[in-house]
């Protein structure tokens, strides 16, 4: 393993119990592993779960209820792991029948990652900071960057851009949750704003290679895409390269790779907004699917007794002004999710609900300010269980 992944192998009895992962928008700080109430051996095997995440700060799971008649299926290996890149906390958990197949799959996604570090990441020279640098221009890029652009700027597009990948001047004028904490003046945010427009990026290939040209004075950010994108890529690559299932959070954003156990989906817990982390008020089942919260719970500043949270509007500059408290989309597009989460929280209920209405593909959980009413997509609200007794379901989204 290399040094940046953190690691450490143990056997995995498949039973037909779940594990639950308790999704948080930002970085993971803690883990907690609570054992089931299943056979003594059990008791043990998730004991030594619970040493792994506490040393390695593995996802933070929680063991679900297991079915009074479960039985071992097979023995696999397990192996969680961790890896700081791109600003965020990455981790997540491989299975595999060999310890040394699983080490493989490990090895492969610290590689992966890396790579998409050295591709992406806005906190060193990356080719796709090179686009912004060198605006104007047109830049060589990856297929990858070339991708992930497209999709960007078709999601823009649909959103009417809710969703903006130039909004680059305005989140850098403002920088909440990289240390802004003041309101920068009228004039500058009108400034930041003249500069944000998605139908100026030019994304094109010639003699073999991808290119981006943005326009001079714009700056691409892709912090409301690229985790999903990566998270979808790096999906792909472990079933390519065999693998049956496995559990991957990229800050926040998770992604289940096939099922948790045959016949058994993965279960991810929706962070409240108004709780501490880890407090959940619904549980999705989900296989092969990147399920992706936005909210501005998390990220924000307080300034004269006003909060100012960090998804920004492209048209006025400033702070969404919302009635959605947190906006969860599951689809086996991990980027098309994560710019969606981003575009729907911005657009508030009424226009996320007519934009619901006529994208019946797009599935999602969206929780109120009122922290009380609940709205789910009807291909969700099979997988979806309302699990605080205080909110209550509508069934109002087609």
């Amino acid at each position: 393993m290399g040094k940046g992944m953190n690691a450490t192998l143990i056997p995995f009895f498949h039973f037909s119990f779940e594990y639950l992962l308790f999704r948080l928008p930002i970085m993971l700080s803690s883990s907690l592993f609570s054992a089931p109430a299943v056979k003594p051996f059990v008791f043990a095997l998730s004991a030594a779960l619970v040493a792994v995440a506490s040393a390695v700060a593995a996802p933070q799971l929680r063991a679900a209820d297991a079915p009074a008649a479960a039985e071992a299926q097979a023995v696999e290996y397990q192996l969680p792991w961790q890896s700081l890149h791109m600003g965020t906390l990455i981790q997540g958990q491989v299975y595999a029948g060999t310890p040394e197949e699983t080490k493989r799959l490990a090895s492969i996604m610290e590689s992966e990652i890396e790579r998409f570090d050295d591709m992406m990441s806005v906190h060193k020279e990356t080719v796709l900071n090179d686009v912004n640098r060198r605006a104007g221009e047109r830049v060589t890029v990856t297929p990858e960057i070339a991708e992930m652009t497209r999709l960007a700027l078709r999601v823009a597009e649909e959103t009417d851009g809710a969703f903006e990948p130039t909004i680059g001047p305005v989140v850098n004028l403002w920088k909440i949750g990289f240390g802004g904490d003041t309101v920068p003046s009228d004039a500058a945010i009108d400034e930041a704003v003249k500069r944000v427009d998605y139908r100026k990026v030019e994304v094109g290939e010639t003699e073999g290679s991808w290119y981006v040209r943005i326009a001079p004075g714009q700056n691409i950010d892709m912090g409301g895409i690229a985790k999903g994108y990566i998270g979808q890529k790096l999906s792909e690559r472990l079933k390519a390269e065999g693998a049956s299932h496995a559990l991957l959070d990229l800050g926040g954003n998770v992604v289940a790779v096939g099922e948790k156990s045959p016949g058994h989906p993965w279960r991810v817990g929706l962070q409240s907004p108004d709780q501490t982390r880890g407090a959940y008020f619904g549980i999705l089942a989900v296989s092969d699917m990147s399920v992706i919260t936005s909210g501005a719970y998390e990220r924000n500043f307080e300034k004269d007794g006003k909060r100012y949270g960090h998804i920004l509007s492209a048209k006025t500059g400033r702070p969404v002004l919302t009635d959605i408290a947190s906006v969860t989309i599951a689809d086996r597009n991990g980027g098309r999710a994560d710019a969606l989460c981003t575009a729907l929280f911005a657009m508030g209920w009424e226009k996320a609900k007519a934009f619901l209405s006529a994208h019946e593909d797009v599935h999602a959980v969206l929780l109120l300010n009122d922290m009380k009413t609940v709205h789910v997509s009807r291909e969700l609200r099979s997988a979806f269980t309302l699990t605080d007794e205080t909110m209550c379901l509508e069934d109002d989204i087609p």
